[in-house]
């Protein structure tokens, strides 16, 4: 990201904060499907706001143009996808005992295509974390179209579009009852179904769009510090109140809570993008230096949750700590982290620069 965008690091710490709290939610805590889902439906419309921002797909970007971004993102994510999956496969191994390893599933993961299979031992895999990388592939593939189309839309139509995105959500996932099937893709897991979440992702590159129009940038700049502190308290206050609603009074209705927290999540993102530029004090804290220096680590910090709870597994039985115990948890995220800071370090940055062609991004 540019130096003139330095005021939006704020945004880079929230979906590091959705990142831990998905790993806490898979790790350690019970019954933490709504707020993993809410996490990962911030990171997908995170990915369409800075898409959207960081790359303008003109009338001049071409097949040759497109391929060169691809081939740049995947220099960014694939080698830790690579590194991962290795990790767990080993982890299965070594440490679980599992005799033989499945091809076609090391296949699907490989390929990016895992999410795409309706079995779930290919889905899920080896890294089933993993999924959230492949989708992301399918939405950067897209992401062209889906920026070109709103681009060409007037600015009523996409805040239009955006209430649109968000009832598809809940229509898609409503049921009626805890007995009967969600309505739509009642036969298919629609959570970690890539074209799902270009609902998401549109809604992040949409919202984008909005704040390029000359209301919300005269009404971002005549916020005080203040101010901004006020608006973002505010935010985070609603955004709380949504999730307690949601997940207290609907979600025995909705398939895995997809479809209800996006609104929630909109309105978290649309706080801080508007109170970046005069940083507030929630932003100003977001932007301090260990964090700015974590969010580079993100990615990582992501795909390697499973394996390094395998490897850690059985070092902290012979060291006699249980599960339970609050020295376990606090060992095993350090341990995370340092792997992350390494992989990054010795590992995803070389290859990212050997790979990259033309500009970083």
């Amino acid at each position: 990201m540019g130096t003139q965008r330095n005021h939006l690091y704020s945004l880079g710490t929230l979906q590091l904060i959705a990142v831990v709290t998905i790993v806490i939610g898979h790790l350690w805590v019970k019954d933490s499907t709504f707020m993993n889902s809410v996490c990962v439906s911030f990171c997908f419309l995170y990915s369409g706001f800075f898409t959207a921002m960081c790359h303008r797909f003109d009338k001049s970007y071409g097949l040759r143009d497109h391929a060169r971004f691809m081939w740049n993102k995947l220099a960014k994510f694939y080698p830790m996808h690579v590194l991962a999956l290795l990790i767990c496969i080993m982890a299965f191994v070594f440490l679980k005992g599992e005799t033989t390893i499945s091809m076609k599933t090391v296949f699907f993961h490989l390929t990016l295509l895992s999410p795409w299979s309706s079995h779930h031992e290919i889905y899920f895999g080896y890294n089933a974390v993993a999924w959230w990388i492949c989708v992301l592939f399918f939405l950067y593939l897209v992401a062209p179209l889906v920026i070109k189309t709103l681009r060409g839309l007037r600015l009523r139509w996409q805040v239009t579009l955006i209430m649109v995105l968000l009832m598809l959500e809940f229509i898609g996932g409503y049921r009626p009852n805890e007995q009967t099937d969600s309505l739509l893709l009642s036969y298919y897991h629609m959570y970690e179904f890539p074209p799902i979440r270009i609902l998401d992702f549109a809604t992040g590159a949409a919202l984008f769009n909005i704040t390029q129009c000359h209301w919300w940038k005269r009404m971002a700049n005549r916020l005080t510090p203040g101010l901004s502190t006020m608006i973002e308290l505010g935010g985070i206050a609603l955004f709380g109140m949504l999730y307690w609603l949601e997940k207290n009074y609907l979600h025995e209705h909705c398939f895995r809570a997809f479809c209800i927290q996006a609104p929630s999540v909109v309105i978290l993102l649309a706080t801080f993008i508007m109170t970046s530029h005069k940083m507030g004090q929630i932003s100003r804290l977001l932007c301090i230096r260990p964090l700015a220096l974590m969010q580079r680590y993100t990615f990582e910090i992501y795909l390697l949750q499973v394996g390094m709870f395998f490897l850690m597994e059985p070092l902290c039985e012979r060291l006699g700590i249980s599960n339970h115990q609050a020295l376990h948890f606090v060992a095993q995220n350090a341990i995370l982290l340092l792997a992350a800071w390494a992989a990054h370090r010795y590992y995803v940055t070389p290859l990212s620069r050997l790979l990259t062609i033309g500009h970083r991004e």
